[in-house]
């Protein structure tokens, strides 16, 4: 018998003396623990403590054991980097207070179920070591991209977020997409998993994906991937400037501060003399819902807006039926509005109570508010005077892939977001970390305005051009070069991910029947 098997027999014999607590707590344990690999804080080592989870869990005699030891791990990874959405519930304390352990507890442990169902399908399928290790890269992967459109999606924390410790390492995503480098960083731990099992031809293999990444990472990196491939407007730039106005959320809709909050909006944008094509102001940053305060409004940007310059400000807006919608309004120097966009995507809990209808529910006010936020259509891009298009992303939109049509591409990823509900916590970190891996999955320039911070702009690779930091107010005149790449993940997106389910599945079919053949010999 080899090393190999004694080592597996050794850990399952370690694993079933405990109770079924105590190796859930271990498990929860070790997924907080990995967490702290994920952007801001990316201790990359701490990726290590995925092998410890694998090793235990795939030495399972059950499905219904082996699916709960990788819902605890889940719920440990969710738990601990999803604690700062319940920071919201504090900034004005009414009833929302009342679904704290929603926040803390509920959420983590629903998502955890896609990672759950992941290990059900481990063992289904795995026969051997060898390959309920590659299966739990194939389930693992897939329950990802699961939790990107289901139930509305909240693809938050993947383990795609990983990438982005190396900047050669995170060009790949440019290939493979946020989803299919979920399968990348996962295939990576488990060769660590097959080289300490001393697995080791299996292990090389798995190991060669990770370094072909590094290395088109290093070609990207050095221009010679973009040869011949960019748009006309690669020569052009426009000159954006990002308004961080820094309104403490608790300040945001009290009438006693909303004069000095446009005052303020209106100072910053006029700051400088800077010949600027775009100003943006972050998500909702007017404090009035438009039309609301419109002459007012018209008049000041006339007086304080630089002379030629487009005005893109987040606002709360009501149509002609009173239906209230979270935009982005386009307007130009005269105060005309010349084009606007509505969120398509909206938080449940956050901007509409779902069921609304039922009586309970009716009169329930949220955050303050009986109006639920609507969905607007999507009408595509919003375009400049300049004949440049944006697609505008509101808040955590951001985060969801394959959201930008393959035939028609704009020119910039514009998006605006209002992170104040979570203050200095992690949250508004991972939400730039989010919508950087846009930038370099599309090969598009992207531009990001936050009430707080953090408010960015990256090229088409995903290269910081400049930031203001998180709660400060100021201003940020960035000159965004219109350069692009249209990317092989933008040619050819989930067909990616299907090629890689397919490849790793097929492998780990052969890992079993090379293991089943070797059994029946003896």
């Amino acid at each position: 018998m080899k090393k190999a098997d004694f080592k597996i027999i050794e850990l399952s014999n370690q694993l079933y003396q405990r109770s079924v607590c105590s190796q859930l707590a271990t498990m929860v344990l070790l997924g907080m623990l990995a967490s702290l690999s994920l952007p801001p804080i990316l201790l990359f080592p701490a990726i290590l403590a995925f092998i410890p989870f694998l090793l235990h869990s795939v030495s399972s005699r059950s499905p219904l054991r082996m699916a709960l030891l990788f819902w605890g791990f889940g719920f440990g990874w969710f738990a601990a980097s999803l604690y700062w959405i319940s920071a919201s519930l504090f900034v004005d304390i009414s009833w929302e207070i009342l679904i704290l352990p929603i926040c803390l507890f509920a959420l983590p442990a629903f998502l955890a179920l896609f990672w759950g169902l992941a290990g059900f399908f481990v063992f289904i399928c795995g026969r051997s070591i060898k390959s309920r290790l590659l299966y739990a890269v194939v389930f693992i992967g897939l329950a990802e991209l699961l939790r990107t459109f289901l139930f509305t999606g909240f693809p938050w924390n993947s383990p795609s977020q990983l990438i982005l410790t190396h900047v050669y390492l995170s060009q790949i995503v440019s290939v493979i997409g946020q989803n299919g480098t979920v399968f990348l960083i996962l295939l990576s731990v488990v060769a660590t998993c097959f080289l300490y099992l001393r697995f080791w031809k299996v292990g090389l293999l798995c190991i060669l994906p990770l370094a072909a990444s590094l290395c088109f990472g290093v070609w990207r990196m050095n221009d010679f991937s973009v040869s011949g491939k960019l748009e006309e407007e690669q020569s052009q730039s426009i000159l954006v400037r990002l308004v961080q106005p820094n309104v403490p959320q608790k300040e945001r809709w009290k009438s006693e501060y909303k004069e000095q909050q446009i005052d303020n909006l209106f100072a910053l944008s006029a700051l400088n003399k800077s010949p600027v094509s775009l100003i943006i102001w972050p998500e909702a940053a007017f404090p009035y819902i438009w039309p609301n305060f419109k002459n007012q409004f018209i008049e000041m940007t006339q007086t304080f807006l630089p002379k030629n310059a487009q005005l893109l400000a987040g606002m709360l807006r009501f149509d002609s039926y009173k239906k209230l919608y979270n935009s982005a309004l386009l307007f130009n120097d005269k105060g005309e509005l010349s084009g606007k966009i509505d969120k398509q995507k909206l938080v449940p809990f956050g901007e509409y109570i779902p069921f609304r209808q039922k009586n309970f529910f009716k009169n329930l006010m949220l955050f303050g508010n009986k109006i639920d936020i609507s969905e607007g259509p999507n009408i595509g891009f919003l375009n400049t005077k300049n004949n440049i298009k944006l697609k505008i992303f509101i808040c955590y939109e951001i985060i969801f892939p394959n959201l930008i049509s393959s035939q028609e591409r704009p020119n910039v990823i514009i998006n605006i977001t209002n992170d104040a509900w979570f203050g200095r916590t992690l949250g508004p970190y991972q939400h730039l970390s989010q919508a950087r891996l846009r930038a370099i999955e599309e090969g598009l320039p992207l531009v990001r305005v936050a009430n707080t911070g953090i408010s960015a702009a990256f090229d088409y690779k995903g290269i910081l051009l400049g930031k203001i930091n998180l709660l400060e107010k100021g201003i940020l005149d960035v000159p965004v070069s219109l350069k692009q790449e249209l990317t092989i993940y933008s040619k050819f997106r989930w067909k990616i991910t299907i090629l890689i389910t397919f490849t790793l599945t097929l492998f780990a079919v052969f890992l079993d029947v090379s293991f089943l053949s070797r059994q029946k010999m003896k």
